[in-house]
């Protein structure tokens, strides 16, 4: 199997989802950190100005959002499975809850005072105006907006007690094995939990907390550290590419030059050269480091395409 290098930074919670996979799945990989807000020069290098955190690279093919680089490191690793078939209706509509709504709910907590307090004692006053900057940008010109703390308190009360319910008896969300499901929802309450000051919210919830216990144990699987520069002459040298899935009609000719973005947020474009449409994913081919090509793999859920204007 190629290696695995994960573009990501400690502090991600989607980062950490991706993390766990590959503690699951006992993988070896390779990290590269990247900074927590822009720029990031080395990571748009590689995918053309797409900016959320984590990619995933292999070689020279490009994977962007969780959606699709856990789909890519299951076709790559198929056991155990992340996807059992019995369940996999429920399994798809928790994976969408835990990176959507419960997300976006875990978000505005971490600014409540306890919770800012513990990030300005890490972050310092500035760097966290910064960042705080950073993410009003990111929810510019997408169509969702920055969740607030009346999003939070409506949504993640709900939630967790449903969630701390649905573990009264069973050591994961569907049985004795975890699934998509689990490192989906897992992510936010493990962003919860980094933060001293708002961790205690979820004492309440001791399924829960004891689940969340259960997939950290799984650990991160085996990491190599390695820079940007090492990662973008491993594209640079790579002379295959990654398969491709089946293509669909996607009312774009192979070979169009294209814009892909995304919905939701983040919404800066990647362009290139358009090589497939498939069922659940699109990719693009541009100039990568040093000039070489790389292609950037997108899912189709969540983001757009269409033909890049002259």
């Amino acid at each position: 199997m190629s290696s695995i290098i994960l573009h990501h930074y400690g502090a991600s919670p989607f980062s950490e989802k991706v993390r766990a996979i590959l503690g699951y799945k006992q993988l070896e990989w390779r990290s590269v950190l990247i900074p927590r807000i822009m720029p990031k020069p080395e990571l748009v290098a590689l995918t053309g100005g797409y900016r959320k955190t984590p990619v995933m690279q292999i070689g020279r093919d490009i994977y962007a959002d969780t959606h699709l680089i856990t789909r890519q490191i299951e076709r790559l690793a198929p056991e155990p499975s992340l996807f059992p078939e019995a369940d996999i209706a429920s399994v798809i509509g928790l994976e969408q809850l835990g990176d959507k709504r419960l997300f976006l709910a875990a978000v505005p907590v971490m600014f409540r005072p306890a919770g800012r307090a513990v990030l300005i004692d890490k972050l310092g006053k500035d760097y966290l105006a910064s960042f705080g900057a950073d993410r009003a940008a990111l929810f510019k010109g997408g169509h969702v907006a920055r969740p607030d703390a009346a999003y939070s308190d409506a949504v993640l009360p709900p939630t967790l007690d449903a969630v701390d319910h649905q573990l009264t008896d069973r050591d994961f969300l569907f049985g004795e094995r975890p699934c998509i499901a689990d490192f989906s929802v897992y992510h936010p309450i493990w962003y919860i939990r980094s933060n001293s000051g708002v961790a205690p919210l979820l004492d309440d919830y001791p399924n829960l907390l004891a689940w969340a216990d259960r997939v950290r144990a799984l650990g991160h699987g085996t990491r190599e550290d390695i820079d940007a520069g090492q990662a973008h002459e491993i594209a640079a040298r790579c002379e295959q590419w990654q398969p491709l899935p089946a293509a669909v009609e996607g009312g774009l000719v192979p070979g169009t030059r294209v814009s892909v973005a995304a919905t939701d947020y983040g919404t800066e474009p990647s362009q290139g050269e358009l090589v497939s449409i498939a069922a659940d994913s699109m990719t693009i081919q541009r100039g990568g480091p040093d000039g070489q090509p790389v292609r950037v793999h997108f899912p189709r859920d969540g983001f757009r395409v269409e033909a890049a204007e002259a």
